[in-house]
Order: C-alpha cells, then structure tokens, then sequence
C-alpha cells in the first residue's frame, strides 16, 4: 500500500510536493524525536523553488500520514546543496517537545500545592503545548493510527495528590522538571497527536492492556528464496543488553552528612527478572554474576521508601534489557474497517524463527511498540517503518507515597 505522506510548512501554509526523503522519528521514551525532509528543485510543482527558497527557520512544520498529523514542530536547520544530479533543500526539525528539552521553566511559576494537571499546564503554557494525562492512552493511540482526529481537551488524573516543589530551580529545563514530577505519580511523559493538528504532552502508563494491533512476522521456510524466511519483516534483530541490569540494588536512607552509613539504613531489593524466563528467554546464565548498585535516596526516610527506589532503580534497568526492532514495507497495517498506521504505545504481536533460545524457541510475544521510524524517498525508493518493541510489562513505573 501506497501512503501518501505530506509536509506542510509555514504560515500561511505550503504543502510540499517536491520529495527526494523524508525520515519522520516518533519515541514515546525520548523527547525531542526528529525529522528530516530533503526537498529537489522544481519549477513546475506547485512546491517551486522560488516558494521554497522562502521557508524560514522557525517556520511551523506538520506531518501527515495519510491524513493523520503524526509529527508537527518547527524549522531548526535549513540548508541548501547543490550536486551535479540537482539542488536539494535540507530541512529538519525536532517534535514539538525539542523547545521543552532547550528552554529554561519560569522560576517564578509558583507550583506548591498545585494538581498534576494544573503544575503541568503551568510548565508548558508559556511553550503552547497542550497537555493530556490519565486518558488511559486510549485517545492518542487513536488519532495516531488514523482513527480519530485527536483527544479533546485535559482529562483529569485520579491521582490528586499536590505538587510539594515550590517553583523550578533558574536553569532547570522544563522537560526534566515535568518529567520529573510524573515518574514522582507513577506516569510516563511523551508527546503525541492532539485535536486541531499539533501535539500534545501525554501523561500516561504504558498500554500493555491495549489489544494487538500489528503482525510482525519472519518464519521459517527452508525452500524459500533469499535465505530462507517468509514474512512481512525485511529485517529484524533482538538485543539483550546486561550491562546496566544489576543483580542486586542497595539502597540507603538519609544520613546527615559525616555519619558512617549502616545497613540498618538499607534497603536491599534483588532483580528477580534476571531470573524470569518470560523475560530473559532463558538468555541469561545461572547462577548471576555479582553485579550490585549501591544508591543513595535523600528523600527516603523510611526503609519501606528505601525499598520503592530499588524497585525504580529496577524498573528503568530493565525497561531497556531487551528489545527487539525490526523494518517493514509501508507505514502500517490497514483494516477493512479503518487505517492502521503504526503507533507507539500500541502492542504488536511478533513472531520470528531467526531468533531462537537455547532451546530452540522462536521469539513469538506480544510486545509494546515504543518507537516509530517512518522513511521514503520520492523518486528512488519505497516506503518502509523501523520499529523499535519492548517486552510485555518491562516498563514499570512506581509512583511515591503521598
């Protein structure tokens, strides 16, 4: 299937119809994803090169995917080339998270007692970002497969505890306080499509309860040509990565400065995943090499807190021990009923012969989608997805006592 992928730049807009590529990054666990479009010249398109010669930086950028806005920012770099085939016009960008990462939070902006909601939309107001939080995920996954133009408006959290940081610290970047202030309630931070075309700040859990959406498949079939494999993947690799997965995390509770630190102000948690067959594929050799982190939380008071933080501490080790990525034809699954463009935060269902465990299982799991690459060039090549997959449940997110 053909998609038809359109840029729209500037303001009054201009919808670009000159494509050599684009490279279009959607990652629900690293802001500020980016874009690139490479522009030919042309003096028949309607997309010139004396209309696009005036494209600024700064200018506003939305992508769409068949009709539906999957990434919208601004201009950051623009630059011009010129080779013996032609000249190119090179433009990329970030999402609309990228001001967030850069700018400063206002010290000013008083966020003691404050809901979630409210200190949020008091952090990214002044960057005209709205925000969206406890929906479930339910709304964005929607309007980014195709099927709904967007979430309509803030829903509420349950969660209504009050915010206890004063204000942001001059210097202190916004993301970094807001992302902050959310893995504090047990939520995570991304950007996603909103109502109206442009993103929005969601502020949700993982949608590993969400049904599969995706079918990703490379099987074995010994006669078949080009190594033997049939499916829908082009290419597909898993990783485990040990690295930063400790066998062990100590934590230590609050001791005021020069006082020994004791093991009765310690928290001990053990990495029970390291030994859990559903998430290692029994990959991972027994008995564990000694491989322990030793943490201080100032903000521990108690052991049981002490506790919780070895369990985060855990938690983000985890997220990234391993994952699975692969590229495919299009940018995504159509129905009969509805487009189906590929999401993060959705599950797929993947099935591969190629990477086997010790006993010779196939990877064969649901997993969450966290990462969408879409890429296609305009004259010389097709259409493809990169796409990044993580276990069921490997990112678990603990929220504070209140």
């Amino acid at each position: 299937m053909n998609h038809e992928v359109s840029l729209v730049v500037g303001d009054p807009p201009m919808r670009i119809d000159t494509w050599d590529r684009y490279d279009l990054t959607i990652d629900m666990l690293q802001p500020g994803s980016p874009w690139t479009a490479s522009l030919w010249r042309s003096d028949t398109r309607d997309a010139n090169w004396t209309r696009l010669r005036a494209v600024r930086l700064y200018d506003p950028v939305t992508w769409l995917i068949d009709g539906a806005t999957v990434v919208s920012g601004r201009v950051e770099t623009r630059r011009v080339e010129g080779k013996r085939t032609g000249a190119l016009l090179v433009l990329s960008g970030r999402d609309a998270s990228g001001p967030a990462l850069d700018w400063d939070a206002d010290p000013t902006v008083r966020l003691r007692g404050l809901t979630l909601a409210a200190a949020l939309e008091a952090l990214f107001a002044p960057l005209g970002i709205p925000v969206v939080i406890g929906a479930s995920a339910d709304g964005t996954r929607l309007v980014q497969v195709g099927t709904r133009r967007g979430p309509r408006g803030v829903t509420r959290s349950r969660r209504t505890r009050p915010i206890d940081i004063a204000h942001p610290r001059p210097g202190e970047r916004v993301w970094q306080l807001a992302d902050a202030i959310v893995r504090r309630a047990g939520y995570l931070l991304w950007i996603a499509p909103s109502e109206g075309g442009g993103l929005a700040v969601v502020v949700d859990t993982p949608g590993y309860g969400s049904g599969v959406r995706y079918r990703l498949e490379r099987r074995a079939q010994p006669d078949a040509p080009g190594g033997g494999f049939v499916g829908n993947i082009l290419s597909g690799a898993e990783d485990l990565n040990g690295r930063d997965a400790p066998s062990v995390v100590n934590v230590y509770t609050h001791a005021t400065r020069g006082d020994a630190v004791s093991a009765r102000q310690r928290a001990t948690v053990a990495n029970a995943g390291l030994a859990d067959a559903a998430i290692t594929r029994g990959l991972v050799r027994t008995p564990l090499p000694v491989h322990p982190r030793h943490v201080r939380a100032d903000r521990a008071r108690t052991v049981a807190a002490a506790q919780r933080e070895g369990e985060r501490v855990l938690a983000n080790a985890m997220a990234r021990f391993r994952a699975y990525s692969c590229t495919v034809q299009g940018h995504g699954q159509p129905t009969t009923s509805a487009p189906n463009l590929f999401a993060v935060n959705t599950m797929a269902h993947v099935h591969d012969d190629l990477c086997l465990n010790p006993s010779g299982a196939p990877l064969d799991e649901d997993m969450l989608v966290t990462r969408v690459a879409f890429s296609g060039g305009g004259r010389t090549e097709g259409q493809t997805t990169t796409l990044a997959l993580g276990p069921r449940s490997a990112i678990v997110v603990t929220p504070e006592d209140g």
